[in-house]
């Protein structure tokens, strides 16, 4: 009698080491995760986590510099449109100056649109992106990591200095105190400087968010390497610990039986 109980004991101890087992593989699967406590793997948690609060650090850098870059492009955009208005200024001193079938109302007429030009000049140098001047003096600094050596400072885009010297301008008449060609062309190059010194600062942020990307992917790789399941040999694990699992209860039942009979024969 005492060595069917022990049996059965026996069976109920594997049917429970089973069915813990077969739970944990169902447990691993469902959540793609190798490690779903500490207790799985405390130190392989530990590195994980530092990992992941990297890897979040990252996203959030490189989320930093590509709205930096957008704050570049916006700028870039309005600079083009500086260069075309600068360069019709520069046509429209040539039609008003040097074409001697233009009347003085003609020429009026120039002067007008050259007011218009530089008003619009004007509200270029005062425009803003999510309320941030697009064309301050103050140098912009990009903090992306931890690590202040790797910060970038980005030049301040000075425009309003860039184009002072016609900034006021309201007429093309020199005798005036209107614009002479030298003063347009200087406004010209101003204003292709700042778009050089744009298009450089762009090309680096584009470097710096391919270096962050390849970063973040290549730690959460590594990541999955350390906290993800191996898909193939967990579902082997989940058929062998199913298998097992009915096994055992099998047998718990036909200990149990056996248990019976022997307290039938007793009685």
């Amino acid at each position: 009698m005492g060595v069917l109980i022990v049996s059965s004991a026996s069976a109920a101890h594997h049917l429970k080491q089973n069915q813990k087992s077969l739970q944990g593989s169902l447990t691993r699967l469902s959540s793609g995760k190798r490690i779903n406590g500490g207790a799985d793997d405390p130190g392989g948690l530990a590195v994980a986590m530092k990992l992941n609060a990297s890897i979040k650090r990252l996203a959030g850098a490189e989320n930093n510099v590509q709205n930096t870059l957008s704050f570049m492009e916006v700028q870039d955009g309005l600079l083009k449109t500086a260069g075309d208005i600068v360069t019709r200024i520069s046509e429209l001193k040539g039609l008003h100056s040097d074409d001697p079938l233009k009347s003085t109302a003609n020429q009026t007429s120039y002067d007008t649109e050259l007011t218009d030009l530089v008003a619009q000049l004007n509200d270029i140098a005062a425009a803003t992106f999510n309320g941030e001047s697009l064309f301050g003096t103050t140098a912009i600094t990009l903090n992306y990591d931890e690590d202040a050596t790797a910060d970038i400072t980005i030049a301040g885009s000075d425009f309003a200095t860039a184009i002072t010297d016609i900034s006021s301008a309201s007429s093309f008449d020199e005798g005036a105190g209107g614009l002479a060609v030298a003063t347009i062309d200087t406004a010209l190059q101003n204003v292709a400087n700042l778009r050089a010194q744009n298009g450089s600062a762009q090309n680096r942020l584009q470097f710096t968010a391919e270096g962050l990307s390849l970063q973040k992917n290549n730690m959460t790789a590594a990541l999955d390497r350390i906290e993800g399941v191996n898909l193939a040999e967990e579902t082997s694990n989940l058929a062998k610990h199913s298998i097992l699992t009915q096994a055992s209860a099998a047998m718990v039942a036909q200990a149990n039986s056996q248990n019976d009979i022997a307290m039938m024969l007793l009685s």
